[in-house]
């Protein structure tokens, strides 16, 4: 399945920048496999998240436990809101369904909460994947800011600041270059979204927006900047083994991210589905000549913030995977 549309150069540089074939030698039907859409492994996939949602709603609500009981559902609700920031992600690779109409149609409800156009996205995001590193790649910096201190301060603000500056400016990024049905997509997307905004709060208390969507959307946002910032901060763009992160972390971090922490093998195969993807790094991580990888997302936190100090740009958590026992 292709990424985005018709061949071009754009994708033969991509290919280039993807694994090498001699890595998949003799496993080809296995990673032909990962690549496969089911509709009912997507929601076993999503349905306790709606379960978990609902529990953090409950919480919130019934008030037994005073202020403890109210931020403690917050927090759940917004662990589950997380997933709709990757399960976006998915659609915009077309892997929430085989059929195109329906593919969009999720994304694009998986983006109205986050208030952010599911087509501007695509745009963006193809751009990430096809220019990786170069200049029309927003999702990495040195090629923009050259600086150190500034490719530092970019991090900082990804960190802290990252998903909102993304809902902020996403839809320009996403109309600049784009053809003209995609920026009357984008047009029409945040006209939906910005009504639907309009209706929650003419329909709705204050209070209960902020209980359910506004104080869970703020802990999305903390787990998707971390999350997003351990994907590529500290890699080497020039080196596909080098560019992205795994992060092995723990069984429960690896279901409540989707396996969106196995991300240099979402960039070797994007068109895996989430629930394949543990898979697939089980099929190829000892095949691979070097990666990024770290235990945990707070081990990667402690590397980060000893390299600021240093103001170093080198790859943090260079491993050769042979060497290594993360395929458990």
């Amino acid at each position: 399945m292709k990424f985005g549309g018709r061949a071009s150069e754009r994708e033969a540089e991509a290919g280039r920048r993807r694994i090498d074939a001699s890595a998949l030698a003799g496993i080809e039907a296995e990673i032909e496999g990962c690549h496969r859409i089911s509709h009912w492994r997507r929601i076993a996939e999503v349905a306790p998240f709606v379960c978990i949602y609902l529990c953090g709603a409950w919480l919130a609500a019934s008030g037994r436990g005073g202020v403890f009981s109210l931020v403690a559902g917050v927090l759940v609700m917004g662990v589950a809101m997380n997933t709709l920031g990757i399960l976006i992600h998915e659609g915009l690779h077309g892997l929430l369904a085989r059929s195109r109409v329906a593919n969009h149609f999720w994304s694009f409800l998986c983006g109205v909460p986050l208030l952010m156009s599911a087509s501007a996205y695509r745009k963006t995001h193809t751009d990430h994947h096809f220019e990786f590193g170069r200049r029309l790649d927003y999702g990495t910096y040195r090629q923009h800011l050259g600086k150190p201190v500034l490719v530092w301060a970019a991090y900082l603000l990804q960190l802290f600041f990252g998903s909102l500056l993304y809902i902020l400016l996403i839809p320009f990024l996403g109309m600049k270059g784009a053809p003209l049905r995609t920026k009357v997509m984008i047009a029409v997307e945040l006209t939906l979204i910005a009504g639907f905004v309009v209706w929650l709060a003419a329909t709705f208390p204050f209070s209960a927006l902020l209980t359910y969507w506004l104080g869970p959307a703020v802990v999305m946002m903390a787990l998707t900047n971390i999350r997003g910032l351990a994907s590529h901060a500290l890699g080497d763009m020039e080196d596909i083994y080098l560019s992205s992160r795994t992060i092995r972390s723990n069984p429960l971090v690896r279901f409540l991210f989707l396996h969106e922490n196995y991300h240099l093998e979402h960039h070797l195969f994007p068109q895996v589905p989430s629930y394949h993807l543990h898979r697939a790094h089980k099929l190829v991580w000892s095949r691979l000549p070097r990666a990024l990888y770290s235990t945990s997302y707070r081990e990667f936190l402690g590397g980060f913030f000893r390299s600021l100090f240093r103001l170093s740009l080198a790859p943090l958590g260079e491993v050769k995977p042979d060497d290594d026992s993360s395929t458990q």
